[in-house]
């Protein structure tokens, strides 16, 4: 059993846990927490973390949170809305989807409406080396969503999942399950915010299975509180011709962890990674991606892009692999940071592992600071120095939100950034 700092009690508490649940999933819950009593939290000697010192968190001591009722007020939507607060459904504050072929629910509902389905999909997409968080997750995670779209159906609705913690010193673990069959097409936006100054841990893993010729475009925007610790996951597996996008916005949240990594299975499956990171104060922000080309013609684009002020700080691990039979692959990826303090730190991995001869792989990193020129030229043309640096920087952030589908969550991440950003700006002259 783990014993370093409060980790033993977490699992005291998770041990008054109790869930009424299917034998297969009780058997997997047991599965995962031997494992992670064997692996323990991950830490600074483990090679994928070796950035990431867990050291704050690992010192806190949480508890399982309880279902609570929502004390803060939410923005309107216009989608249809998911509300889960401190990892708990909220039915009061959640709408429906009324759609022949759609099956949208929390994970309890789904356990006992369509537990067959859950027992084919649930856990099928994790790779076998998990690491700690998502050994818990699988263990005691106590809602999330599922969503289920059969074949031949577009959802005619976005659907929008707002996670919400404001329990202080509160543990929760939702997991999440997207379901697309073949030639189905749905946009899923996950939201993660937190009260102001509330200290917590947020543990979210969300599965995709995408059929053939299904798209799915996912999103998950972050603005934890400024004391939070979020550790997030994507697993997807994806069937031939199947396209699916993943859009990663950071703005908040004192550490923050995302592993996203797409299993391509079929010919002709198209994954896309897109991710921003603002950074500030003495936030830590770690993005790991893998794709996985497993099979011959299919093709993935990545980039993703940090802005870091103050003393903040991003990794990007970037890990692309064409496997021997993936002949044919066309993948890409760019990591650019920028670095508006000078104590602000950019650690940067990208990786190719090709084991085919017959592929176009390209990728990238940059890290540096706001172009010199480009300031001159603003600067020449009577802009003062401070509006022509937030005017850059958005400028750079922007390339991001540009490769948003969705007009509506493009037009509001561009107000969001631009607020961050812009926030600031002088009288241009």
């Amino acid at each position: 059993m783990i014993a370093i700092d409060q980790t033993q009690s977490w699992l005291d508490q998770h041990s008054l846990t109790q869930f009424s649940e299917p034998a297969w999933l009780s058997a997997q819950r047991a599965q995962a927490l031997s494992r992670f009593e064997k692996i323990g939290l991950p830490g600074v000697r483990d090679e994928q973390w070796r950035y990431t010192n867990l050291r704050k968190l690992k010192s806190q001591a949480l508890s399982v949170s309880s279902p609570a009722n929502l004390g803060i007020e939410l923005s309107s939507s216009n989608f249809v809305r998911l509300v889960f607060v401190d990892g708990h459904f909220d039915a009061d504050h959640s709408s429906s989807i009324d759609q022949s072929g759609v099956h949208l629910s929390s994970l309890k509902h789904a356990l006992d409406n369509q537990a067959d389905l859950l027992e084919t999909h649930f856990g099928a997409s994790l790779p076998q080396d998990a690491h700690g968080f998502t050994e818990l997750n699988t263990a005691f995670s106590q809602d999330g969503f599922v969503l289920h779209v059969a074949k031949n159906t577009a959802v005619d609705q976005i659907i929008e999942v707002v996670f919400v913690s404001q329990s202080k010193q509160s543990l929760s673990h939702t997991r999440n399950l997207i379901i697309a069959e073949a030639n189905s097409q749905c946009t899923v936006v996950e939201r993660h915010i937190g009260v102001p100054d509330a200290v917590y841990l947020s543990n979210t893993v969300t599965e995709v299975i995408a059929g053939d010729n299904a798209i799915v475009d996912h999103y998950k925007i972050q603005q934890e509180s400024d004391e939070a610790f979020h550790m997030g996951a994507a697993f997807v597996k994806q069937a031939n011709g199947s396209q699916v996008s993943n859009h990663n916005v950071a703005l908040s949240g004192l550490v923050t962890r995302n592993d996203i990594v797409s299993d391509l299975l079929g010919g002709g499956a198209h994954m896309e990674m897109n991710g921003l990171v603002l950074g500030q104060g003495r936030q830590h922000i770690d993005n790991h991606t893998q794709v996985n080309h497993l099979v011959a013609n299919c093709t993935s684009d990545e980039y993703y892009k940090s802005i870091l002020d103050d003393q903040s700080r991003s990794v990007f691990r970037g890990r692309i692999i064409v496997a021997q039979d993936a002949q044919q692959t066309n993948a890409d990826q760019q990591n650019n940071n920028l670095l508006l303090s000078d104590k602000a730190e950019a650690d940067t991995k990208p990786q190719l592992e090709i084991y085919a001869d017959d592929v176009k792989c390209s990728h990238g990193a940059t890290v540096g600071q706001l172009d010199q020129t480009s300031l001159f030229y603003l600067k020449s043309r009577g802009i003062n120095a401070g509006s022509a640096r937030a005017l850059l920087t958005f400028a750079f952030a922007n390339e991001v939100i540009d490769r948003i589908k969705v007009d509506s969550i493009k037009n509001e991440l561009t107000q969001l950034i631009a607020g961050e950003l812009l926030s600031g700006l002088e009288d241009l002259v």
